[in-house]
This record gives structure tokens, C-alpha cells and sequence, in this order.
């Protein structure tokens, strides 16, 4: 049978020499619709492969919740041409490590081995990809694998506490279920409706190969195109509109533990406002990011009432989260809310100085900087901003954007997203506290 020709996609270089890392890199868009990354690093004989799909949570239904995370375990299960456990074995004789995660909006799976082992590594990924034998007998055993995950998750006071705030914030929308979905969806999931969803979902438009380190852009991207030429079209991935005004009421729940663990969430427009994403990305990190913040040298230099205490960012497609956790002895609990609110109110009101500006920004290129040092983590970057913003190089406008940011942006930004009165509350402490 004669192999069909595949045309050499065009690649296009994004980026110059001296911008931030993972830029400059090569981008490419086969035939079918799918996208190919490539960030070429000579300085080690390393290669990172790393397939990405814009497929997770908020695309299931409700009768199958968890099902993307399933799939993610199956896809370890064996093809024809690699039996069951070949991969692993080979990955392991390469020199190399693989491994996968899923979250609400995408999923994807990597290989890090030696340069020499490129092809070996990109065989073992689209093959997986492509031809997925979803074993039954292994289903069930992944299924058993999974629902033990869901325990270890809820004798967790943090996993706990963050599924009652994502639940609470969200709601019954897609932006609210749980990655990892419960025993009874989890039982209702078939070898059939697996392989449906596989099918569904698994399509040339949502996939991103994102590949970096010790090789050769044009050649990689030909050896891609290859391999994925059998990979069909299919609808692409949607955004889920933003969810309903999330519950005022606050969400509690008790464990055998010590310690009480506590979150705000406010809820923010996500991705859909980079403006805001960016001002808020500076004002979680003066409140409460490193030993430097408010929140830190408030509750835990100067009062001593928690152990711990952060604020965060969480952006999605149509809505997000700004979160401030903490965790103190039960009968802090009253005193803790109170300051919390007493410091994010003093910086809206008051706002901060030029100096906690520059810091935070300092820290959040350099946590950029330190978060690309590998081909692992490029792959990672890449993979995932052209997956959610549509464009691997949106961590540069992210990056413009924070530089921007102004002191009163940021103060503007918290006020209309972050008033205390109006936070989402989540508690998980001690039984009978």
C-alpha cells in the first residue's frame, strides 16, 4: 500500500532573540487543523514532547463528571502497535519520564527523554493518541485508581475546603464541577462511553504538540505532521458562558482535624478582561504573595493568628477566581476574617505604594523566568497559552500587561473585584467547633 504524501506545513517564527523565553519559537498548523510548537534549545540534549488538548471538566456532562480525567489514565493503556506497559518500560529504558494532568479546560500528556529519543517518544504519544485501545479489564482497575484519588482528595482539609469554594463560587455551571468527578459518575462510565468521548473530543482542532530542546524545528514539524495525518477533524472546543451570581451564603464543613482552614473567593471575568487579569494579578501579590505581602505581615508578623496565609489568581474563559486562604486555630477564626477584611479594605481605600508595585511585578516576571528554565516547562507554556488564550504567545501581552499596571489600576481592580462584604466564604474546621 503506498504511504500518502503529507505536505510539509509552513512554519512561521513568533518572536525575536532577547524576548522573554519560551519566545522565539516556530509555529505550524497542519492540514487537519492541529497546531505544532517548537522552541529549538541546544544547550542540553534534551527534548521535551508534550500534547496538549483543549478538552477537560467543563466540557462532560453532568451524568459523566470525571470522565476527562478518566480518559487521561486510559491513555496509558496500550495500543496494537504498544502493548499495555510498553510505554512506561520504554520511557524508563530512554533515560526519560512521562506523566499527564487534566484540569477544567484542557488535558495533555508529555515525554522528557534524551534528544536521540525523539521520534521514540513522538511514536509513543500519537500513537496513544490516535489508536487508544481502552481496555475493559483496565477501566475498571483506573476506575478503582480514581475513586481512591477522590478519598485521598477528601480527607485533604485543602482539597476539601477548595472544592466547597469552587463549588460555592461557581455553581451547578460547567466552571464548578470537579475535575476528578464522584464514585457514582465515575460508575457510569462504560468502556462505550468512553471511547465516544474519545472520539467526540480527541480532534485535530483541539490538539497542540508543543515540543522543545535539542532538535530541529522543520524536521520535527514534518515528523508531526506525519504522524497526525490520520487524525480527523472534529467540532472545536466552546467557552462556557460565565456562570450565575454565585451564593452569598457561607460554606462549611467539618473533619477530624486540628486546625481550621478558611478561603474568600471573588469572583472576576477570567480571561475575558486581560486588563483585569493583569491588575489583579498585581494586587493578589501585594496582598498576599511571600513573606513581603500585607496579608503575611499582618496576620503573621504582627499578630501571629495564622500559620498560613496567600491570595491567589484562577482564570478561566468567562470568569475566574480571586482567592485568600488561611489557615488558624478554630477560635481565631472571627479575628482572622476581621483582619483579612480590615487589610484588603485599607488597600482599596488607601491603596499602596510605588515600592510594593515594583516588587510585585519583580516577583511575577522572575516566577515567570523560573517557571520556563526547562524544556518541560516550555513545552508547558507554550502548550498551554495556545490552548487558552489561542496564542502561545500570549504570555508576552500577559507580561506587557503586568508592566503596565499602575498602582491605582490595581487599587481599582481590587475594589470593583475584591469588596469584603461581598466575598465568597469557605470553612473546613474541627467536628463540634
Amino acid at each position: 500500500m503506498n504511504k500518502r504524501l503529507v505536505t510539509p506545513p509552513k512554519l512561521t517564527t513568533v518572536g525575536r532573540v532577547g524576548d522573554p523565553n519560551p519566545a522565539p519559537f516556530d509555529r505550524a498548523q497542519l492540514d487537519n487543523g492541529a497546531r505544532v510548537l517548537v522552541r529549538a534549545n541546544r544547550a542540553q540534549p534534551i527534548v521535551a514532547v508534550d500534547l496538549w488538548l483543549g478538552v477537560g471538566a467543563v466540557d462532560e456532562t453532568d451524568e459523566h463528571v470525571g470522565i476527562s480525567h478518566f480518559l487521561e489514565h486510559m491513555f496509558f493503556k496500550g495500543t496494537e502497535r504498544f502493548p499495555l506497559g510498553a510505554m512506561d518500560r520504554l520511557v524508563k529504558e530512554m533515560g526519560g519520564y512521562n506523566n499527564a494532568a487534566t484540569s477544567l479546560e484542557f488535558t495533555h500528556y508529555f515525554i522528557v527523554s534524551p534528544s536521540e529519543y525523539f521520534e521514540t517518544s513522538l511514536d509513543l504519544l500519537t500513537e496513544h493518541l490516535l489508536r487508544p485501545t481502552l481496555p475493559p479489564r483496565e477501566l475498571e482497575r483506573e476506575r478503582r485508581v480514581v475513586k481512591e484519588e477522590i478519598r485521598r482528595r477528601n480527607d485533604s482539609p485543602h482539597g476539601r475546603l477548595f472544592t466547597r469554594l469552587s463549588r460555592a463560587v461557581f455553581g451547578d455551571s460547567p466552571y464548578g464541577r470537579e475535575v476528578l468527578g464522584t464514585p457514582e459518575s465515575l460508575d457510569r462510565i462504560s468502556t462505550d462511553v468512553m471511547h465516544r468521548y474519545w472520539s467526540d473530543h480527541y480532534a485535530a482542532e483541539r490538539l497542540v504538540v508543543a515540543i522543545a530542546g535539542d532538535i530541529d524545528p522543520a524536521t520535527v514539524v514534518e515528523q508531526v505532521a506525519e504522524r497526525l495525518d490520520p487524525l480527523r477533524r472534529g467540532a472545536a472546543g466552546t467557552t462556557p458562558p460565565e456562570p450565575p451570581p454565585p451564593t452569598a451564603d457561607p460554606v462549611q464543613d467539618t473533619m477530624e482535624i486540628n486546625q481550621g482552614y478558611l478561603a474568600w473567593g471573588f469572583r472576576t471575568a477570567g480571561r475575558a478582561d486581560l486588563d483585569e487579569l493583569c491588575a489583579l494579578e498585581v494586587a493578589s501579590t501585594v496582598l498576599g504573595y511571600g513573606m513581603t505581602s500585607r496579608l503575611y505581615r499582618r496576620l503573621i508578623d504582627e499578630l501571629r493568628l495564622v500559620t498560613s496565609v496567600s491570595a491567589w489568581m484562577y482564570a478561566l474563559g468567562a470568569t475566574g477566581v480571586l482567592g485568600i486562604d488561611a489557615v488558624c486555630a478554630p477560635d481565631k477564626r472571627a479575628q482572622v476574617e476581621a483582619e483579612i477584611s480590615a487589610v484588603v479594605s485599607t488597600v482599596i481605600e488607601a491603596s499602596f505604594d510605588e515600592e510594593e508595585l515594583h516588587r510585585a511585578k519583580a516577583m511575577l516576571v522572575a516566577d515567570f523566568a523560573y517557571a520556563n528554565e526547562t524544556n518541560g516547562a516550555v513545552t508547558g507554556t507554550l502548550g498551554e497559552h495556545e490552548v487558552l488564550f489561542g496564542d502561545a504567545g500570549a504570555f508576552r501581552r500577559l507580561l506587557e500587561g503586568i508592566a503596565a499596571v499602575t498602582v491605582e489600576d490595581a487599587t481599582r481592580a481590587l475594589a470593583e473585584r475584591g469588596d469584603p462584604t461581598k466575598a465568597v466564604r469557605a470553612w473546613v474546621g474541627p467536628d463540634g467547633a
